[in-house]
C-alpha cells in the first residue's frame, strides 16, 4: 500500500475492517512528513539557494501555525462516543481523521515557509510538531486499550477494537 498509496487505498476503503485503513492511513501520512524532510534537507544543502524570507520569521509563523493547529484540534471534535458500536465507529473515525488533519497543518505551513526561506531547520522544526501530533493521533493499543478501558468502567458492553475491525469507514 506504501507504494502505490491510490490503489492501495481504494482497495483498503472497500475493507471491511477500517482499524487497519486508519492505520496504514497514518503510516503513510508519517512517511510523507519524514520523506519530505529529507528533501528540505537536501534542497536547502545545494548551492546557490536563497529564499526571499529570513528564517527567523519563516520559524516564528510555521510555528506559531503548528502550535494554533494543535491546540485547536483538541477543540474540533469530542472524544469518541462509548455508548455503543454504532455510535463508537465514526466517532472515533471523525477523532481520527480530524486529529491527523490537524497535525498535517504543522507540516504544510512549514513546508511553505521551507519554499519562502530555503531554510531546512523550519521545515525540520514544523515536521517535528506534526509528527508528535500524529504519535498522539495514532490508533495504537495504547489508545485502544484506553478507550476499552472507559468503556468497560461505563458499562456499555463495548467491544473496542473488534468494533473497529468489523465496520468499514463510514462516510
Amino acid at each position: 500500500m506504501m507504494v502505490f498509496p491510490f490503489v492501495g487505498m481504494s482497495r483498503a476503503a472497500k475493507s471491511p475492517d477500517s482499524l487497519m485503513v486508519m492505520r496504514a492511513l497514518w503510516m503513510l501520512f508519517v512517511g510523507a512528513i519524514a520523506v519530505m524532510g529529507v528533501m528540505a534537507v537536501l534542497v536547502s544543502s545545494a548551492d546557490g539557494v536563497e529564499g526571499a524570507m529570513g528564517q527567523g520569521l519563516a520559524l516564528l509563523i510555521a510555528g506559531g501555525c503548528s502550535v494554533f493547529a494543535q491546540l485547536l484540534a483538541g477543540r474540533l471534535v469530542a472524544d469518541p462516543d462509548l455508548s455503543g458500536e454504532t455510535a463508537f465507529v465514526p466517532s472515533f473515525q471523525r477523532w481520527f481523521f480530524v486529529r491527523v488533519a490537524a497535525a498535517e497543518i504543522a507540516a504544510l505551513v512549514s513546508f511553505v515557509m521551507f519554499i519562502a526561506s530555503a531554510a531546512a531547520l523550519v521545515y525540520i522544526v514544523g515536521g517535528a510538531v506534526s509528527l508528535a501530533a500524529m504519535w498522539d493521533a495514532r490508533p495504537g493499543r495504547v489508545r485502544l486499550g484506553r478507550l476499552q478501558a472507559s468503556a468497560d468502567d461505563e458499562g456499555t458492553g463495548l467491544e473496542v477494537v473488534r468494533s473497529l475491525k468489523c465496520r468499514g469507514l463510514t462516510r
